[in-house]
C-alpha cells in the first residue's frame, strides 16, 4: 500500500534534465508511493515527454493545467489531490531538474517512521552539480553541510533545510498550502514547524542542479529587482513567524541620513542583506524634502520604518532614535559601519551574548569592530571571520559613539548624562 505522496511541478524544462529527474523518482528502491506530476502550463514537448516516460505506471497521476500560475499553485494542486488518499502518511516534492538517489524516499521515510511522534519534518544533505552534471565542491558548500544540523528555532535566521526533505501528512493537514513565492518552501517550513519538530539525516540523498536555466534560483540572480523581491519575501516570512510566536525584536538599528548617495543605498541594502534578521530598522531622514525616504521606500522591507526630520541635525536624529529604541540592543548606524561579511551584525550580537556569561547585563555598554576604532582599548577581543570585536564597559564610556552595538539601557543612561 502506498504511504508516500510525491509532487513534481513542471513548467519549462530542458527535456534531458526532465528525463533524468523523472527516472530517478520512478526507479526508487522504495516503490510504495503515488507520484503526482503537475504541468503548470508547460509547452507540448514537455507534456509529451512526461507522457512518454510515465505511460502505464499506475503510481503516476498527470495533471495538466493549461495556464501557468506559478510553483505555489502547482504544488497546492498536487498536494490537494494527494491529501484525499487516506493511506498516505508522508509527503515530499521534487524538482524537474534535480536527480534523486535510489534511496532518497527510503531513507527519509525511515527517519520519519522510526523517529519520535513530534518529528514532523526530516531533511538530508545533498550534492551540488552543474549544468553538465559534474559535481561542485567548494568551501562554502562544505561549510553549509557542517551547519545543516540545527534546531528548528535557527530556521528564523537561515534556511538550511535545502531540497531533500519529507514531512508527515498529519502536520501538513494543520498547515495551509504553499503561497509566498519565491520563498514558498522556506515560508512553508516556518509554518509547518509551528506544529512539529525537525530532524537532520546526515547523508547525501540527491543531486541539486545549480543555476539550471529554468530554475527559480537562476531567475533570482537575473536582476536587482528579482533579488530585492526575494529578500523582501524572505524577511517577511521570518517576521510573520516571529509575530505568530510572540518573539520580540532584539535590536534597533538607527540610521540617520542627511543626503542621498549611492553609498547610502548600498549601505542600507547591506544591512537588509545581513544574515541576522531580528531587528527593526529606523531610517531618520534629515534631507530637506524627504528625498532619502522617497528613494529607500522603493527598496521595501517589513522591518523598516521611516521618520522625517527635515533640516534637523544629526544630534536630533540620534536623540529620536534613542528615544524610540525599545529592544535589548541598539546600533547607531552610520555609513560604512559594518564589514562586508553578511554575518557582521550577528557577530556583534553574539559577542554581547557571550559577555553575559562573564558580566551583568548593565555592565556592558557596547560591542564594536576593533579595526573601526583603533584608538579605543578593549578589555578583551573576540576573533571572528569579519574582524576582531571588542567591547566597552558601561562605566568607561562618557559619550555616545556611532557604529557600536549598545546595550540599550546603557545607551539611554549615557544619553541622559550627555544631556
Amino acid at each position: 500500500m502506498a504511504d508516500v505522496g510525491i509532487v513534481m511541478p513542471v513548467y519549462k524544462q530542458d527535456l534531458n534534465y526532465l528525463e533524468l529527474a523523472l527516472n530517478s523518482v520512478l526507479k526508487q528502491d522504495y516503490q510504495n508511493f503515488y507520484f503526482v506530476i503537475v504541468s503548470d502550463g508547460a509547452p507540448p514537448e514537455v507534456n509529451n515527454k512526461i507522457t512518454e516516460l510515465t505511460a502505464g505506471d499506475n503510481r503516476v497521476y498527470f495533471i495538466i493545467k493549461e495556464k501557468n500560475e506559478g510553483v505555489s499553485k502547482a504544488l497546492n494542486t498536487g498536494f490537494d489531490f494527494l491529501m484525499k488518499f487516506v493511506e498516505i502518511k508522508y509527503l515530499t516534492w521534487v524538482s524537474s531538474d534535480n536527480i534523486y538517489f535510489q534511496n532518497f524516499i527510503e531513507k527519509l521515510r525511515e527517519a520519519l517512521v522510526n523517529g519520535p511522534e513530534e518529528i514532523g519534518l526530516v531533511y538530508s544533505s545533498f550534492r551540488h552539480i552543474d549544468h553538465d552534471g559534474k559535481h561542485i565542491l567548494n568551501e562554502d558548500l562544505i561549510a553549509f553541510r557542517k551547519f545543516q544540523e540545527k534546531p528548528k528555532e535557527s530556521l528564523l535566521d537561515l534556511c538550511y533545510i535545502g531540497t531533500s526533505f519529507m514531512y508527515k501528512k498529519i502536520y501538513a493537514s494543520k498547515t495551509d498550502g504553499y503561497f509566498m513565492e519565491p520563498v514558498e518552501d522556506y515560508e512553508y517550513w516556518l509554518r509547518l514547524t509551528d506544529h512539529c519538530d525537525i530532524k537532520y539525516v546526515p547523508t547525501e540523498l540527491m543531486d541539486y542542479r545549480v543555476a539550471s536555466p529554468h530554475s527559480i534560483s537562476a531567475q533570482l540572480q537575473s536582476s536587482v529587482y528579482q533579488h530585492r523581491r526575494w529578500r523582501y519575501t524572505f524577511n517577511l516570512a521570518k517576521q510573520q513567524t516571529r509575530n505568530r510566536r510572540n518573539i520580540p525584536f532584539e535590536v534597533t538599528i538607527v540610521f540617520p541620513v542627511q543626503q542621498l548617495s549611492e553609498i547610502t543605498v548600498s549601505q542600507y541594502e547591506h544591512v537588509l542583506n545581513q544574515s541576522y534578521s531580528n531587528y527593526k530598522f529606523l531610517v531618520i531622514d534629515l534631507s530637506p524634502r524627504g528625498k532619502v525616504s522617497q528613494t529607500l521606500k522603493q527598496i521595501s522591507d517589513p522591518r523598516v520604518a521611516f521618520f522625517d526630520l527635515p533640516n534637523k541635525s544629526m544630534a536630533d536624529a540620534i536623540e529620536l532614535g534613542i528615544e524610540l529604541a525599545d529592544t535589548p540592543y541598539t546600533l547607531l548606524f552610520k555609513e560604512l559601519c559594518l564589514p562586508v561579511a553578511l554575518d557582521s551584525l550577528a557577530l556583534l550580537v553574539d559577542v554581547h551574548h557571550q559577555l553575559l556569561k562573564e558580566f551583568q547585563h548593565n555592565e556592558i555598554a557596547s560591542t564594536f569592530f576593533i579595526d573601526s576604532f583603533p584608538n579605543i582599548t578593549s578589555p578583551k577581543s573576540f576573533k571572528t571571520n569579519a574582524g576582531s570585536i571588542g567591547f566597552s564597559r558601561a562605566y568607561n564610556q562618557s559619550n555616545i559613539i556611532l557604529n557600536q552595538l549598545y546595550n540599550t539601557n546603557s545607551l539611554k543612561k549615557l544619553n541622559t548624562r550627555s544631556n
